[in-house]
C-alpha cells in the first residue's frame, strides 16, 4: 500500500487579487464613512425636506408620504422630478397651471381636494395628469391622513 503524498503548491492562502480587492473595498468604505461623519455626503436613500425630523405631525406625515409613494413621482426630497411639480412652497399656491383656478375657488382647501381627488373639480383624469386620487383605491387615505400631509406640505419652504 502506498501512502498518498500531498500535492505541492506554490502558494498558500488567498490569491493576491482577492486580497487587493478586499483592501480596496474597505478603503473606499472607510473613506466614505469617515467623510460622512460631518454629514457631507448625501444619504443613500433620498432625504425628505428639512424640518422633517420624525416626531409629532411631521413624523406621521412622512410615514403617510412614504407609504403612499409620493416620492416616486415628486422626487426623493419632494422638490419635483421630471414633469411632476415640486411640493415645496405650495402654501403660497399651486405649482401646476391646471390647479390655479381650483386654488382661486378654494384657497384654504385646494391641496386637500387635489390629493383626495374625489371632488368633481379634481376627478377628471385629463386634469390629474397621472396624479392618483389618494382617497380612493388602492390608497384609501382618510381625510385626517390627507389633512396631516397637507399641514406638513404647507410647512415646506
Amino acid at each position: 500500500m502506498t501512502v498518498p503524498t500531498p500535492i505541492g503548491s506554490r502558494r498558500s492562502g488567498l490569491p493576491a487579487w482577492a486580497v487587493g480587492l478586499v483592501a480596496f473595498v474597505l478603503l473606499v468604505g472607510g473613506v466614505y464613512a469617515a467623510s460622512n461623519l460631518a454629514g457631507e455626503n448625501p444619504p443613500l436613500v433620498g432625504p425628505l425636506p428639512s424640518g422633517s425630523a420624525p416626531g409629532g405631525g411631521a413624523g406621521e406625515a412622512l410615514a403617510i408620504i412614504e407609504s403612499a409613494g409620493c416620492q416616486g413621482c415628486h422626487g426623493q426630497d419632494l422638490s419635483g422630478s421630471g414633469s411632476f411639480p415640486s411640493l415645496i412652497g405650495i402654501s403660497s399656491g399651486p405649482k401646476s397651471e391646471n390647479l390655479v383656478s381650483l386654488a382661486e375657488e378654494e384657497p384654504d382647501n385646494w391641496i386637500h381636494l387635489w390629493i383626495a381627488g374625489t371632488d368633481e373639480r379634481t376627478s377628471d383624469p385629463a386634469m390629474r395628469a397621472g396624479m392618483p386620487a389618494f382617497a380612493t383605491d388602492p390608497y384609501n387615505l382618510s381625510d385626517a391622513q390627507i389633512d396631516t400631509v397637507v399641514e406638513y406640505l404647507k410647512t415646506l419652504q
